[in-house]
């Protein structure tokens, strides 16, 4: 039987904000196999205190597939695991964020349609709403969008670190690793940018919503204190970067 999605919730020093996560998780995934799609649902504990450790191995999860890393990386957990999953499709979750119910089915039928049609796509949730420690709500747009410019990446990402993809875009562009003492993070950004030089185009499933808990710490946080940047990358320069709105630039 083909598996149609892995999902990938990763966890590091969470505990109990996690059971929101991991609730919001499991109704996604029930939804997703109502509508014939096969899942397989796998908690990362990368470099996992005790607590978090033992908050995962309650019964409760035994329905999960379990992995023990210790790369202390986001990119390097996500690169490290993409060999041990199944899945046509790959899509992550952090152990305190949550997503909509119908994010995980509307978005395999959307990478469906895509894929169907012969085009790279990779999709995100329409809304982006943040809580705890701010209060914001963002509107994501397709890359296709009239609002949509490559120029607006010289200052910030379109797109959260949470998305849906075809397992081959972590295998064409795989992330990046951390380096916030040297003021390069923001992995998801580069990803984003690399996949639009590689001719993957970022799609926005209506309808569908991450919320995404922002805590008085965070890597976000700390990238942010230490004024992190994505590293130098030829397809940025001034006379490239209009490229990256043009599907398959640099094929």
């Amino acid at each position: 039987m083909t598996t149609d999605l892995t999902l990938i919730v990763t966890a590091h020093d969470e505990t109990a904000v996690c059971g929101p996560t991991m609730r919001s998780a499991d109704l996604a995934v029930a939804e997703a196999r109502a509508r014939g799609y096969v899942v397989q649902p796998i908690i990362a504990l990368d470099a996992a205190t005790e607590a978090t450790s033992d908050y995962f191995h309650q019964p409760r999860f035994d329905h999960w597939e379990r992995r023990i890393m210790n790369q202390g990386d986001l990119g390097r957990v996500r690169n490290a695991l993409l060999p041990d999953t199944d899945g046509r499709y790959i899509a992550f979750l952090d152990a305190d964020d949550l997503f909509s119910e119908n994010w995980l089915a509307e978005g395999v039928a959307a990478l469906d349609t895509a894929t169907e049609g012969g085009e790279k796509v990779i999709v995100h949730p329409e809304l982006n709403v943040q809580f705890d420690g701010a209060k914001v709500v963002l509107v994501n747009v397709d890359q296709d969008s009239p609002l949509f410019t490559p120029h607006f990446l010289y200052l910030r990402n379109y797109y959260d670190s949470l998305c849906m993809a075809p397992r081959e875009a972590h295998l064409e562009v795989p992330y990046v690793h951390r380096d916030i003492p040297n003021g390069l993070s923001f992995q998801d950004w580069q990803f984003a940018i690399e996949t639009m030089t590689h001719g993957w185009r970022h799609v926005v499933v209506p309808d569908t919503i991450i919320f995404k808990r922002r805590r008085d710490f965070s890597l976000v946080v700390e990238s942010s204190s230490r004024k992190s940047i994505v590293r130098r990358l030829p397809e940025m320069a001034i006379d490239r970067v209009r490229d990256l709105a043009r599907p398959r630039a640099y094929r």
